[in-house]
C-alpha cells in the first residue's frame, strides 16, 4: 500500500512538474515580437549614459511590437518620458521605426536568410548605402540621405511578376530606408 502511494505522489509531482514547465516556457517565450529578451542590443549604445534611457528604450522597442491599444498607445508615453529625461549628446531613441515606402520587412529580411549578401557597398560613413543580394545584381535595395536627393530603391528581378520600385522619399524616411539597410548589413558581418 505504502509503495502504491508513494507512485501516486510520484506520478503527481511529474505531471504538476512538465506542467508548470511547459506553462512557465510558453509565458516567457511570448513577447509581442516573437523574440525574447525584447532589446536585441540596438539600446546598447545607452550603456553608461544618462541613468533610467537603457529602461526606456528596451520598453520602447518591445512596446512598438504591440497591435492594438484601448488607450493611447504604452510607446508613446515611453517615449515622451525617455525624451523628458534626455540630456545633451544622448541619441535620440535607437529603435524609432519610421517605415521606408520601397520595401517590406519581408522584403528586407529575405537578404539575411536566402544566404549571404554577396556586398554592402557605403554605409555609416557615407550619404548612401546599397545591399546586394547576389553577385548579377537582380535583387538590391538602396537608400540615399544626401540633401535634396533622398531616396530608396527596391530591385527583385528574381520574382513574378518583378519587382522595382524607386521614390523619392522625406529625409525622415531616407533615414529610416538607410538605417534599415545599414543594420542589415551589419548583421551579417
Amino acid at each position: 500500500m505504502e509503495n502504491r502511494i508513494s507512485k501516486m505522489i510520484l506520478a503527481a509531482c511529474l505531471t504538476m512538474l512538465v506542467g508548470l514547465t511547459g506553462f512557465t516556457g510558453s509565458v516567457m517565450a511570448n513577447t509581442p515580437d516573437g523574440e525574447t529578451p525584447a532589446n536585441e542590443g540596438v539600446c546598447d549604445v545607452l550603456h553608461g549614459g544618462t541613468p533610467g534611457l537603457y529602461g526606456l528604450c528596451v520598453a520602447y522597442c518591445e512596446a512598438q511590437d504591440l497591435d492594438s491599444f484601448d488607450k493611447q498607445p504604452p510607446n508613446t508615453k515611453i517615449l515622451s518620458n525617455y525624451r523628458k529625461k534626455m540630456q545633451d549628446g544622448d541619441p535620440d531613441m535607437p529603435c524609432i521605426k519610421v517605415p521606408c515606402p520601397c520595401w517590406s520587412d519581408e522584403e528586407i529580411a529575405s537578404f539575411t536568410t536566402d544566404g549571404a549578401i554577396a556586398a554592402c557597398i557605403g554605409g555609416d560613413s557615407s550619404d548612401k548605402v546599397q545591399v546586394i543580394d547576389n553577385a548579377v545584381r537582380t535583387k538590391f535595395a538602396d537608400a540615399d540621405i544626401t540633401p535634396s536627393s533622398e531616396r530608396c530603391r527596391y530591385i527583385d528581378l528574381n520574382t513574378d511578376p518583378r519587382i522595382i520600385r524607386s521614390f523619392t522619399i522625406t529625409a525622415e524616411e531616407a533615414q529610416g530606408c538607410f538605417t534599415v539597410l545599414v543594420n542589415t548589413c551589419n548583421s551579417v558581418q
